[in-house]
């Protein structure tokens, strides 16, 4: 069976659960939060040591999933962004990739081999999926995944939905744990490498008439070519790039006259679950700049993201 992912941290989750938990080796960090006493060594070792009986019970508990690390299959093309207006994958998602790449160090060569894989990976998928054999996409709720969805039914559209034998498993909104905490989920990124059997009890086969239905959407949104897709009371739809800069201003606004880039681009991320990444918040930030509303105070170091940089405020409502 072939697995179809959207993003390359869900591969990497996915790989770790089919090699049952093997690669992770006992590697384990301890965050200490707050302003009261630091923990002494002896203490922090006691955490780790929790921490790693923790996983291995996880993964003692753990339904197995079966299947070769070949067989997962990635499309990390970030869909929701840029035009789509292209048969495949063209010129037009490989400069929206080097766009959402260009602030990370060696982030060209990146995107290159993202597209270089994705591309490759399309073309194994037509010919096996073709051939017969099954295939298990994993969509969650976030913008890039739900893209995703929608894009592969387009491109399988050719071999006919009726030829092929299509599982989809949905990404649960969220999820009450052992503790009594509930657990919200973007993405399938998210996911705990020991979970990855135990939610393939909640696949379903792909109604022919849903996966076509699906492609048809597709097809309006690359007519439509909007800078951006999102969805809006569960409709995949094309908005403005404007579409979050609410929420990036409302937090803007509570920064002092000079602050650090990363440091607001993490608080949107983490108050606000709209399903978009570092990228976009900074390109907006950026786009900012050029309007004269912020300026750089210095700019990052050349092996850190540029978001790492400090900024300030030319404007009182900023």
């Amino acid at each position: 069976m072939l697995e179809v992912v959207f993003s390359d941290s869900a591969a990497g989750s996915m790989a770790v659960a089919m090699g049952k938990g093997k690669d992770i080796g006992g590697v384990v960090s301890v965050v200490v939060a707050g302003d009261g006493p630091k923990p002494s060594p002896e203490e922090i070792q006691e955490m780790e040591r929790q921490a790693q009986e923790r996983e291995r019970k996880n993964w003692e508990r753990a339904i197995p999933l079966e299947g070769s690390r070949k067989d997962i299959i990635c499309f990390s093309c970030a869909l929701s962004v840029g035009e789509i207006n292209e048969e495949g994958i063209g010129p037009k998602r490989e400069a929206a990739l080097r766009m959402l790449m260009d602030h990370y160090p060696q982030g060209e060569q990146a995107a290159q081999e993202m597209l270089e894989s994705s591309r490759k990976s399309l073309e194994i998928l037509r010919q096996r999926a073709a051939g017969g054999e099954p295939v298990r996409i994993w969509s969650g709720n976030n913008p890039d995944e739900i893209c995703g969805l929608y894009w592969l039914m387009e491109q399988l559209r050719p071999i006919g939905f009726e030829n092929l034998e299509l599982t989809l498993v949905r990404l649960p909104d969220f999820e009450e744990q052992p503790d009594g905490t509930v657990q919200q989920y973007s993405g399938w990124g998210e996911m705990e490498p020991h979970r990855w059997g135990e939610m393939t009890a909640l696949g379903k086969k792909l109604p022919v008439n849903l996966a076509r239905g699906m492609g048809n959407r597709w097809r309006i949104l690359q007519q439509e070519n909007a800078p951006l897709r999102a969805l809006l009371n569960g409709r995949l739809v094309s908005m403005p790039e404007t579409l979050y800069d609410s929420f990036i201003l409302r937090e803007l606004e509570k920064q002092p006259k000079e602050f650090m880039a990363a440091r607001l681009v993490g608080t949107v991320l983490g108050k606000y679950p709209l399903g978009i990444g570092d990228t976009w918040v900074w390109l907006r930030l950026k786009q900012m700049i050029q309007a004269g509303n912020l300026e750089y105070v210095t700019k990052a170091a050349a092996d850190d993201p540029a978001y790492h940089c400090w900024l300030r405020k030319e404007k009182e409502r900023l």
